[in-house]
């Protein structure tokens, strides 16, 4: 045999051998892609391309397609770029234009609003925080609701599922309702409204509180009863120790009003 014929012969044998290691190796397989890290900030920007809100994270799990996870989180929506309002949180996940905010949730205005719940949902998209069973503090009060849903672009906070108002002002009024809005200085609670102030119950379509003046303002139906009588009208305002109304007024008293404490 010649020794090119032999040289070929181990040269075929030599890439078999390679061959059958290559087929017979195990598939690496994939590394994810998942990366931690601390200090983490994500931006929002609008149309204009400014930026609309601003997230920070002491630490965050980032992995492209999938779920991402924030710890330690604050945020900050921006208008006219002035960051008037703040939230936290302890875990932010989020997945494209989703975002579910947990664990001690705070979101405030300054000089205005602020919420606390345990949870909440955050649509950038939409530019809307979602969440259940709130209760809302403000300057000269306080809001309880089963639902809750802030618009960040506009500073506008809408409840519904049953609202509970409590205002300290001059006299501690308490009023529930169907639903209610909250802008700046004041808020409006609509449908089915009960308010109690003092010995005096009044209900009405609607009911307006302006933390600016002090001032509760009733109407649409309002009906009032206290303890000599009753009163229609189509608005009533509660002023600090004064109570006005205007439009219908219709005054019924009880036998004994004009009496004096010792008669009978």
């Amino acid at each position: 045999m010649s020794g090119k014929r032999i040289l070929l012969i181990l040269l075929l044998i030599a890439v078999g051998i390679g061959l059958w290691l290559l087929l017979s190796s195990p598939v690496p397989k994939e590394t994810s892609a998942l990366s931690r890290a601390s200090g983490l900030s994500l931006f929002g920007y609008d149309k204009q391309g400014k930026i609309s809100w601003a997230v920070h994270a002491k630490t965050g799990e980032v992995e492209e397609g999938k779920e991402s996870r924030l710890s330690d989180v604050s945020l900050r929506f921006l208008s006219s770029g002035v960051d008037d309002v703040e939230a936290r949180c302890d875990t932010l996940l989020y997945s494209g234009d989703e975002a579910k905010l947990s664990g001690k949730v705070t979101l405030s205005e300054k000089g205005g609003m602020c919420l606390v719940t345990e949870s909440a949902d955050w649509d950038t998209k939409a530019h809307e925080i979602s969440a259940s069973d709130v209760t809302i503090t403000l300057q000269s009060g306080s809001l309880t609701a089963q639902e809750f849903r802030y618009r960040t672009d506009e500073r506008r906070a809408i409840m519904s599922g049953g609202v509970q108002a409590r205002i300290d002002g001059a006299s501690l009024i308490t009023v529930d309702g169907d639903k209610a809005e909250a802008y700046e200085d004041m808020f409006s609670i609509n449908g089915n409204v009960h308010v109690h102030v003092r010995d005096e119950s009044y209900t009405a379509d609607r009911v307006e509180y302006s933390s600016k003046d002090d001032v509760t303002t009733l109407s649409g139906g309002m009906v009032g009863t206290f303890e000599h009588g009753a009163i229609t009208a189509d608005v009533l305002a509660i002023n600090k120790d004064e109570i006005s109304a205007s439009g219908g007024v219709h005054i019924s008293l009880r036998n004994g009003f004009f009496r004096g404490a010792d008669d009978t």
